[in-house]
């Protein structure tokens, strides 16, 4: 694909706001008011910045902890947020150890059959049981993606790396 192909791709998605490469804490910060201010440019509902602009920090953070690919103090990947007439949508992808692939299945799949009462009572159980083993954070951030966002998919994409890719739509 030629640059202009993948501008005409971005252009066709309506892709505004695009990342990839090495994402770590200071990355996300010099980049992070940049979002915010895109995102309240497009839509002037609070609420709904709020939720996209979360939904995109969570998806940076993953990145940042467990891409497979690291560098220095981040992971290697790639995020982006489209706008179209539906709304929002948050995309990140970054290579992950298929190790993990069932119990990361499994857990999405969970988050997707839950309605938004059951996502609150599961993010005030993991508030009080911590972190699961192996987290490197808190453990909220797939549940805080399904709470913020309208409908989640995910995939796991051999290119000749495993990757992860994480949709995200936020409709107004």
């Amino acid at each position: 694909m030629d640059s202009h192909d993948f501008h005409k791709l971005l252009l066709s998605r309506g892709t505004f706001f695009c990342y990839s490469g090495l994402l770590s804490e200071e990355v996300l910060t010099a980049i992070s008011s940049i979002v915010r201010e895109q995102v309240t440019d497009i839509d002037h509902d609070e609420d709904l910045t709020t939720r996209v602009f979360g939904i995109f920090i969570e998806q940076a953070q993953n990145i940042i902890r467990y891409s497979e690919e690291r560098l220095a103090e981040g992971g290697i990947g790639t995020v982006a947020i489209g706008h179209t007439n539906e709304g929002f949508v948050v995309e990140a992808i970054n290579p992950m150890n298929s190790d993990n692939v069932l119990t990361l299945k499994e857990n999405l799949n969970e988050l997707q059959q839950m309605q938004p009462k059951d996502l609150r009572k599961a993010y005030k159980q993991r508030l009080r049981e911590g972190p699961p083993e192996g987290s490197k954070g808190a453990g909220l951030g797939f549940i805080d993606i399904a709470r913020k966002s309208s409908k989640f998919e995910f995939d796991f994409v051999e290119s000749p790396e495993l990757l992860f890719v994480l949709k995200a739509w936020i409709v107004p």
